[in-house]
């Protein structure tokens, strides 16, 4: 609006009339919206600081509603996440009680197959194998001394046909015969002890290898425990089913190895000694009949109280 006089010029704001949005009308600065108008803005100025609190009311609201959107979306996540980590926690138990007790049906398994292997082979005491060395020699010694009884027999006969039974050839063929049983009883008592050596070996050898088996058991399944407990239980199941079967064949290789000692025929021990006491008493009865031969060509020995007499 201008006022005054031609030739004056009003260089003030200028005024005009708004109406607000409720209606009401406002005298004001040219340039002030009407909704600022009847929130009070009469200038320019005011409207401009009023805006300006507005547009920063209005990012202040929009930065709090964005942060109340992220913390709503990190608190779901949170949320998700912590579920997330329950889940995985209730399965690493359920997983590590499966694993136990997996673990433990296993080792009980293969603790009863050990069981039941060492018992299978518990007659096998040092008892046990110095009694199979006694039984062994035993059944040795029954040879010898039974080959012994025929040989002294036979130098016996030998001795009395030529009548040199309490010679010194027959003193000396009997000591043979001592020495040779001696020997004999030497020899045969070594392969005792090698037969019960052998004994050992076989027996030791037999229960490794049932052992060996028994623990071979547990590669059947994974070390890792099935994803149920009705898995787990089928699985322990199986490996005692293979225990079983490796420990219900312990009786048969103990009944293989629970044998009665086995001996040879022992061939004729004294057959030396009775060929060359044969041999000596031979030569014994040459020795004497060449002697006596001998003294019938040479006459009646002096102060004899017969003579030899030629005559032609």
């Amino acid at each position: 609006m201008c006022f005054g006089g031609s030739g004056s010029v009003n260089t003030g704001p200028r005024m005009t009339v708004v109406q607000d949005p409720q209606g009401g009308a406002h005298f004001v600065e040219e340039g002030v919206p009407g909704d600022y108008a009847g929130r009070g803005a009469a200038t320019v100025a005011q409207y401009q600081q009023m805006a300006a609190t507005d547009l920063s009311d209005k990012q202040i609201a929009a930065q709090k509603q964005i942060a109340d959107q992220q913390n709503a979306l990190n608190e779901k996540q949170f949320a998700a996440q912590q579920a997330q980590y329950d889940q995985q926690q209730t399965q690493v138990r359920e997983q590590a009680d499966r694993q136990s007790q997996y673990d433990t049906g296993r080792a009980a398994a293969l603790g009863e197959g050990t069981k039941q292997i060492d018992d299978a082979f518990s007659r096998f005491t040092p008892e046990y194998f110095q009694g199979y060395a006694s039984d062994y020699m035993a059944k040795q010694q029954d040879q010898i001394d039974y080959q012994r009884r025929l040989a002294e027999k036979n130098l016996g006969f030998q001795l009395a046909r030529q009548g040199i039974s309490s010679s010194q050839a027959g003193i000396n063929e009997r000591g043979l015969i001592d020495e040779t049983a001696g020997r004999a009883t030497a020899e045969q008592t070594a392969a005792a002890q090698q037969q019960e050596a052998n004994l050992r070996a076989n027996v030791a050898g037999a229960r490794t290898n049932l052992l060996g088996q028994v623990t071979a058991s547990e590669s059947i399944g994974s070390p890792i425990a099935p994803g149920t407990i009705g898995d787990v239980n089928s699985a322990i199941q199986t490996q005692r089913n293979a225990v079983s079967g490796i420990t219900s064949s312990a009786g048969d290789v103990v009944s293989s190895l629970n044998a009665v000692p086995q001996v040879n025929t022992l061939s004729n021990i004294f057959g030396g000694v009775l060929g060359a006491g044969g041999n000596l008493v031979g030569g014994i009865q040459a020795n004497q009949v060449l002697g006596q031969f001998g003294r019938g060509l040479a006459g009646t020995p002096p102060n004899a109280r017969g003579s030899t007499t030629l005559t032609g």
